[in-house]
């Protein structure tokens, strides 16, 4: 059977990172701007956790949590892959016997 390779909680702990990562990603940079600009170092800080709070809403606007729930939860996908093969099969299985039937009884008639 084929599901989801990811449980719940992996794929929201891999959302938090990625939240977490684009918050620090915004305040480094500004960070480095400020420092780059010839700064002060307490400004510098200042700015980079001020920067990572800004970065940290962005995140959490632009990826928002409700993106970590599994797809296979909300969608119906129709049947499951494979189950029209498997019909097929047990058709074919039915006509093989009666083709195979039919075989001995033409056997049987020729001798």
């Amino acid at each position: 059977m084929v599901g989801p390779s990811m449980t719940d909680a992996d794929r929201k702990r891999f959302l938090r990172y990625t939240q977490v990562g684009f918050a620090l990603l915004i305040g480094g940079s500004m960070g480095l701007v400020t420092m780059y600009g010839g700064a002060e170092l307490l400004i510098v800080v200042g700015v980079f956790v001020g920067g990572t709070a800004v970065g940290g809403a962005l995140a959490w606007y632009l990826i928002p949590e409700s993106i970590a729930e599994t797809p296979y939860e909300s969608v119906d996908s129709g049947p499951k892959p494979g189950a029209k093969m498997k019909q097929r099969r047990q058709e074919n299985d039915g006509s093989r016997q009666q083709a195979a039937e039919n075989d001995g009884r033409l056997s049987q008639n020729r001798d």
